[in-house]
């Protein structure tokens, strides 16, 4: 199996066409690769080059005018270009003294042919060996993907595709995963061990070796790194290898993950007695710690997902991605992950492995990642319609009361339109949770009638809006500047509108409790006004 998308200068100096060229500079750059050959004759040419091309020369444009000739040469360094090739007798009889130093000090071979050549024969013979190379690295790609195929289905797939990689390119490879023990294939010595991963800890992108992300669901799962051989280069042909076991391994973690999520949902009864609170905290504490038994829970948020179709309208398959998709971005922000299905909801329990301090922070982020990934604008999962965050609850056995606030959440959601995101949290309503409660009875209106009657009043006999003078006044915490500058009008209509206030609401309506009293109702009546 070829190992290369490209020919070394070495190799190209043992074609036919080259048996009368040779080596005056640059000798200590014949590994370098040759990925296309060109046949030039102008001075600029540093931007008609992509790199590691090889350039066919007669000299005629820099055959009077050395400095020509090394600007030339400096441009074909520049570009990193394979090389320079030139023929000697019809245009020039020799290479200057100072482009053969130059040459040798950035190692760029300079050839030379002592007798007259055909370039066109030069480039159609390197051009064809070109490719065919690229020819059969496409066929060996094919069989190498093949081959992966093949091991997905076997047993112990991982450390099989692991060693079939490090046998085509020869090189150690390093499986690094984010929360288990690295693999090394072939087996290293606990001091190499210890030095790859030195290594890759001081350079974590790589310099110096070749790493590859395996990715699957918008996350992260591991790196899997080659290890070339000292002063040995990694190649193209190398680079694809590597790319295609990596993904091999994405979809072997992407199965496993299918399948453990299938586990999973059959284990949904236990979690059905645990939402209606029938389960101890210890025994909650058992079971989780059967499920994963590095988790200790530190609290928990229970999240209500509804989708824009009946649940029964999707697949299992759609649901399982779907809570794939979840668990992946919530366990990077120290999340574990359970869920369940009722009617047409999803319910999403979030157990908390790190501190409390800043749980309510981390979940926010996890949501705001889930919510951008491009996944969630396929077919492949459910459509979401909105989430309801519960509260935070410290004791397991509470779940039901995490539950139930996110159910409240959905449904304040649609009674307060204010928030435009497919994900509402329960601690964002404030003074509305208690709105929302006292509206079911007779209480609120009455309260606020009791406080705002007056205004209401003079408002409509008046068709003013001294109400939402006092809403303004109250949000700027009596600031008259910042509330004459929010309403738009001078400070003396401002203070007409104060005194008015006085009037009907007494001149102690700025003042504790009394104005808390104020401030309620005028939340109460902007909830109510909405309800019609």
């Amino acid at each position: 199996m070829l190992r290369m998308t490209s020919l070394t200068v070495h190799e190209v100096l043992e074609r036919d066409h080259f048996q009368h060229a040779t080596v005056i500079a640059g000798k200590e750059g014949l590994t370098r690769r040759i990925k296309w050959v060109h046949v030039m004759e102008v001075t600029s040419v540093k931007q008609l080059l992509h790199g590691e091309e090889l350039i066919l020369s007669t000299g005629f444009v820099w055959k009077d005018n050395v400095q020509v000739f090394r600007s030339i040469v400096k441009q074909l360094i520049q570009s990193h270009a394979a090389g320079l090739c030139i023929e000697i007798g019809t245009y020039m009889d020799h290479i200057p003294l100072e482009i053969i130093e130059l040459a040798n000090e950035h190692q760029f071979p300079i050839i030379v042919f002592t007798k007259e050549v055909r370039f066109v024969d030069i480039t159609q013979d390197l051009h064809s060996l070109l490719i065919a190379h690229h020819y059969q690295m496409i066929s060996d790609l094919e069989q190498f993907s093949q081959e992966l195929n093949r091991l997905l289905l076997l047993p112990g797939c991982l450390t099989k595709i692991l060693s079939l990689l490090s046998i085509k390119t020869g090189m150690q490879v390093i499986y690094n995963p984010k929360e288990a023990a690295p693999i090394f294939v072939p087996e290293a010595t606990e001091e190499k061990r210890e030095t790859f991963m030195h290594f890759l800890k001081i350079q974590p992108d790589g310099k110096g070796l070749v790493l590859q992300p395996v990715r699957a669901m918008d996350y992260h799962f591991a790196n899997l790194s080659l290890v070339p051989a000292q002063h040995a280069s990694v190649s193209d042909y190398d680079m694809l290898l590597l790319d295609r076991s990596a993904t091999a391994i994405a979809q072997y973690l992407l199965r496993e993950l299918y399948i453990e999520e299938k586990k999973r949902a059959l284990e949904t009864e236990w979690l059905y007695d645990w939402l209606e609170g029938k389960h101890t905290e210890e025994r909650i504490l058992s079971y989780l710690v059967d499920v994963d038994e590095t988790l200790i829970p530190r609290g928990l948020h229970v999240c209500t997902c509804k989708f824009k179709k009946p649940h029964d309208s999707y697949t299992s398959s759609q649901m399982t991605y779907f809570m794939l998709l979840m668990r992946s971005m919530f366990e990077q922000e120290g999340f574990f992950i359970l869920s369940l299905t009722t009617r047409n909801k999803l319910i999403i329990i979030v157990l908390n492995r790190r501190t409390e301090e800043n749980v309510e922070e981390r979940l926010r982020e996890a949501f705001n990642r889930f919510l951008q990934s491009d996944i969630l604008q396929k077919e492949t999962v459910p459509e979401v319609e909105k989430i309801g965050v519960g509260k935070h609850v410290r004791l397991l056995k509470d779940m039901h009361r995490s539950y139930d606030s996110s159910l409240e959440t959905i449904t304040m959601n649609d009674k307060i339109p204010t928030n435009p995101s497919l994900v509402t949290y329960y601690n964002d309503f404030h003074i509305y949770r208690m709105i929302f409660h006292l509206a079911k009875g007779k209480e609120l209106n009455e309260f606020m009638y009791d406080y705002l009657d007056p205004v209401i009043e003079y408002d409509v006999k008046n068709n003013s809006n001294l109400l939402n003078t006092l809403k303004v006044y109250m949000c700027c915490n009596g600031s008259k500047k910042e509330t004459a500058e929010q309403l738009y009008v001078v400070r003396q209509t401002l203070y007409h509108r104060l005194e008015k206030l006085e009037e009907l609401l007494g001149p102690d309506f700025m003042c504790s409790p009394k104005r808390l009293a104020i401030e309620f109702a005028i939340h109460a009546y902007s909830y109510l006004k909405q309800q019609g």
